[in-house]
This record gives structure tokens, sequence and C-alpha cells, in this order.
């Protein structure tokens, strides 16, 4: 019985590691691009997009899609820090959208990327985040 009890507790957690370690192969950060998109406080929408570029580094895309063509203060943040920042106006009158595109060094571990706009006239606010 002990034998047969050892056994079973060794090969459960043969099985636990092995499910781990396939379970992380598909996680962010394997290569594959890792995106979503949000709602704003009020009425925009936000997306975020990561993947790796040709040279292993990661390539954050913001996108935000608006009703107006006011003025926006932007930020992408990586692990924490500021990685870049401005501001853009809203393009294109059907649309009325902007896209930011930056690229950042890939750490070891997860990297947490937070994209941030906010628009200066109306104050609303649209911020995503996502690990990669």
């Amino acid at each position: 019985m002990i034998v047969r009890r050892g056994l079973a507790i060794v090969l459960s957690l043969v099985l636990s590691a092995a499910a781990l370690a396939l379970a992380s192969s598909a996680t962010a950060g394997d290569g594959e691009p890792v995106k979503d998109k949000v709602s704003c406080e009020k009425q925009s929408e936000i997306k975020l997009k990561l993947q790796l570029n040709e040279d292993g580094r990661i390539e954050a895309t913001g996108v935000v899609w608006t009703n107006d063509d006011n003025v926006w203060d932007w930020k992408f943040k990586h692990n924490g820090d500021v990685s870049a920042e401005g501001d853009v106006k809203a393009d294109d009158e059907a649309e009325r959208s902007f896209k930011i595109v930056r690229t950042m060094v890939n750490l070891d571990g997860p990297d947490l990327v937070v994209f941030r706009a906010q628009n200066r006239a109306t104050d609303e606010v649209c911020k995503h985040d996502l690990y990669y």
C-alpha cells in the first residue's frame, strides 16, 4: 500500500509539473502577438497590441478611437517605468483615431506594458495593460 501511495504521489507531481510546463509555453511572450480592445471611461475605445519584432524587442502599439479631434496626452509604461510619452491629435474625420507604436526591451520574465491616453478637453482617460 505504501509503495502504491508513494508512486501515486510521485506520478501526480510529475504530471502537474508537465502541465505547468505546457501552460507556460502557451502564455504571452512566446513570440505570438498579444492584443485586446476595451472601452474607455466615456465614448472612446482603446486597443493595445504587443508582439516581438525581428530584433527580439517588444513592439507596443496603442490605438484610441474617439469621436472628437481634441489633443490627447499619451504614455507607455514598461514594468512601472515611463518608456515613452507625448501628445497627439486624433485625425481622419471618418474614424477619429490615433496610433502610437514604440519598441521596448524584452526583459527576463513577464513584461507589463501599460498604454494610457487622456483627452485634454474632456479629461476622458483610456488605459489598458497587458503582460508579454
